[in-house]
């Protein structure tokens, strides 16, 4: 495989669980088999999934300023912005909900047919696409982004955090540990040697 930092070419071997591989030349972690990785991946995108509906179902923060008061859910945040500027809104709704989601889905699904041992349909490309959006999902952005709102929101309002607040903050949590636990030539060795069903 290429080196991701110094484009050398490396001979990586199989490697056995808790073994990594480090680029000679820079040091940089080319592979790494970590002990139960897909059932870490399936249960830590099970737990990000449920999270995110819920994020999407409950109130995401409430603002009261001189007597008024709006609450706003995750979903009426995108929507705002729709009425503004549709092309950006659309670019939001994606990195901080569909691509997350459309992630952790093809994810628990390639590590479902790991556990199965047999190759489910549409594995390979459900793996493949997954692997492209993980550049995209940009949730913990977002949610660093509504952090620094916040410093300057609260001279001006009273906040309160809603329970779909804390639901994006674990679910941000949870997706974090699923691609700690992502190695990408790992998964397609694994792939490959599971059988069709």
């Amino acid at each position: 495989m290429v080196c991701h930092e110094c484009d050398l070419l490396v001979d990586v071997p199989v490697l056995e669980e808790h073994d990594k591989a480090f680029c000679p030349r820079c040091e940089y972690l080319l592979a790494a088999n970590r002990p139960n990785a897909t059932e870490k991946i399936l249960a830590f995108s099970a737990t990000a999934l449920t999270f995110l509906l819920l994020a999407n179902s409950f109130t995401f923060i409430s603002l009261s300023a001189s007597g008024q008061e709006q609450t706003v859910t995750l979903i009426d945040s995108v929507n705002i912005l729709f009425e503004e500027h549709a092309v950006l809104a659309g670019i939001v709704f994606a990195t901080i909900i569909g691509v997350p989601g459309f992630l952790l889905a093809g994810l628990a699904y390639v590590s479902v047919s790991l556990r199965l041992s047999k190759r489910l349909p549409g594995t390979h490309r459900i793996l493949r696409w997954s692997l492209r959006m993980l550049p995209w999902s940009m949730a913990e952005i977002f949610l660093i982004g509504i952090l620094v709102s916040f410093i300057k929101i609260v001279a001006l309002a009273r906040v309160e955090l809603g329970v779909s607040f804390w639901a994006y903050v674990f679910f941000t949590v949870s997706l974090m540990l699923v691609i700690l636990n992502i190695d990408r030539r790992e998964l397609w060795r694994q792939v490959n040697a599971v059988p069709n069903v």
